[in-house]
């Protein structure tokens, strides 16, 4: 099993940019154009490398406006809301703790040549950290900047561990900052969340998601009581051995996360101490929808 579990074809990759009517030459003028933008902006603490542009101009369908837009917030929310990016190096304890609680993991398959497979489930009753899960995620997510070439995800969220006691900490605020960060940030294109294996008790997440997700993204959804819908996705070689197949596991597909999280330390280092000068911004952040949501979450007090 490779290790370069965001491997694609090169042929996978061009046909990504054709979606959107893009070539690599197209892309590489439109990675120029940000740059040139990116240097004409004093308050941002780094010009990002080619690599990691065209990703953000691939999440954003190749907007040149959008991705300046979030290029510039993937910055600035790291002071909106320290209390997620203050806390998410790798290697500090809390973030290490949840690697050995969670499996969180990318498998290889990917669904209609197109999409990026997740699979999300914790290793016991009772282990399900939300936040410090979220802040995992956006470590991997910065990891898929110089990567990966995919823009959407079908993700598979497996309740089988999660109590009712669990579930009661996943908040409207939490689930709000959480949805503003990937969609205001890290452009989310989710194409399905399957959320297999779910108790009775899943309609109190189903009333949290509603509240906070957009309806378009919240049609995504679904929800099964067993894990049956897997077989409809892989075959018995590619099916996970925790559901039957013979496929890896999620602990060796987590571990496999665990080293790529590892090999780009010295980034998630570098991030630690990037943070926007505000006094040197050409112009007043003016995003109506980022500081409109922003304020919404510091006023909610709902649990």
């Amino acid at each position: 099993m490779s290790s370069n579990i965001f491997h694609i074809e090169e042929e996978t990759r061009l046909k990504t940019y054709e979606l959107f009517e893009k070539t690599e030459l197209t892309v590489n003028e439109d990675a120029v154009i940000i740059k040139e933008w990116l240097e004409t902006q004093p308050h941002l603490p780094e010009i990002l490398d080619d690599v990691r542009i065209k990703y953000f101009l691939l999440r954003n369908k190749f907007s040149i406006e959008k991705t300046k837009q979030k290029i510039d917030m993937y910055y600035t929310v790291r002071s909106l809301i320290p209390d997620f990016f203050d806390n998410m190096n790798p290697k500090s304890s809390i973030m290490q703790d949840v690697s050995k609680k969670i499996c969180f993991c990318i498998h290889p398959k990917i669904i209609d040549g197109l999409h990026r497979v997740f699979f999300i489930k914790t290793n016991g009753p009772s282990q399900f950290p939300v936040k410090e899960l979220i802040l995992h995620a956006l470590n991997v997510a910065e990891v898929r900047m110089c990567e990966d070439a995919l823009s959407s995800e079908v993700v598979f969220f497996d309740m089988a561990n999660i109590s009712l006691s669990d579930v009661k900490r996943i908040t409207p605020t939490l689930t709000a900052k959480i949805f503003f960060i990937y969609q205001n940030v890290y452009s989310m294109r989710l194409k399905s969340l399957y959320i297999i294996n779910s108790p009775s008790y899943v309609t109190i997440v189903t009333s949290i998601l509603k509240t906070t997700m957009k309806p378009k993204l919240f049609e995504r959804v679904q929800f099964f009581e067993d894990a049956n819908i897997l077989k409809q996705f892989f075959s018995v070689d590619e099916l996970p051995k925790d559901y039957g197949g013979e496929g890896p596991s999620l602990q060796q597909l987590n571990d496999l996360v665990k080293e790529k999280l590892t090999f780009h330390q010295d980034r998630f280092d570098q991030l630690d101490k990037l943070r926007v000068n505000e006094s040197l911004r050409p112009e007043k952040l003016n995003n109506d929808e980022v500081l409109g949501f922003y304020g919404s979450f510091k006023k909610l007090n709902v649990d």
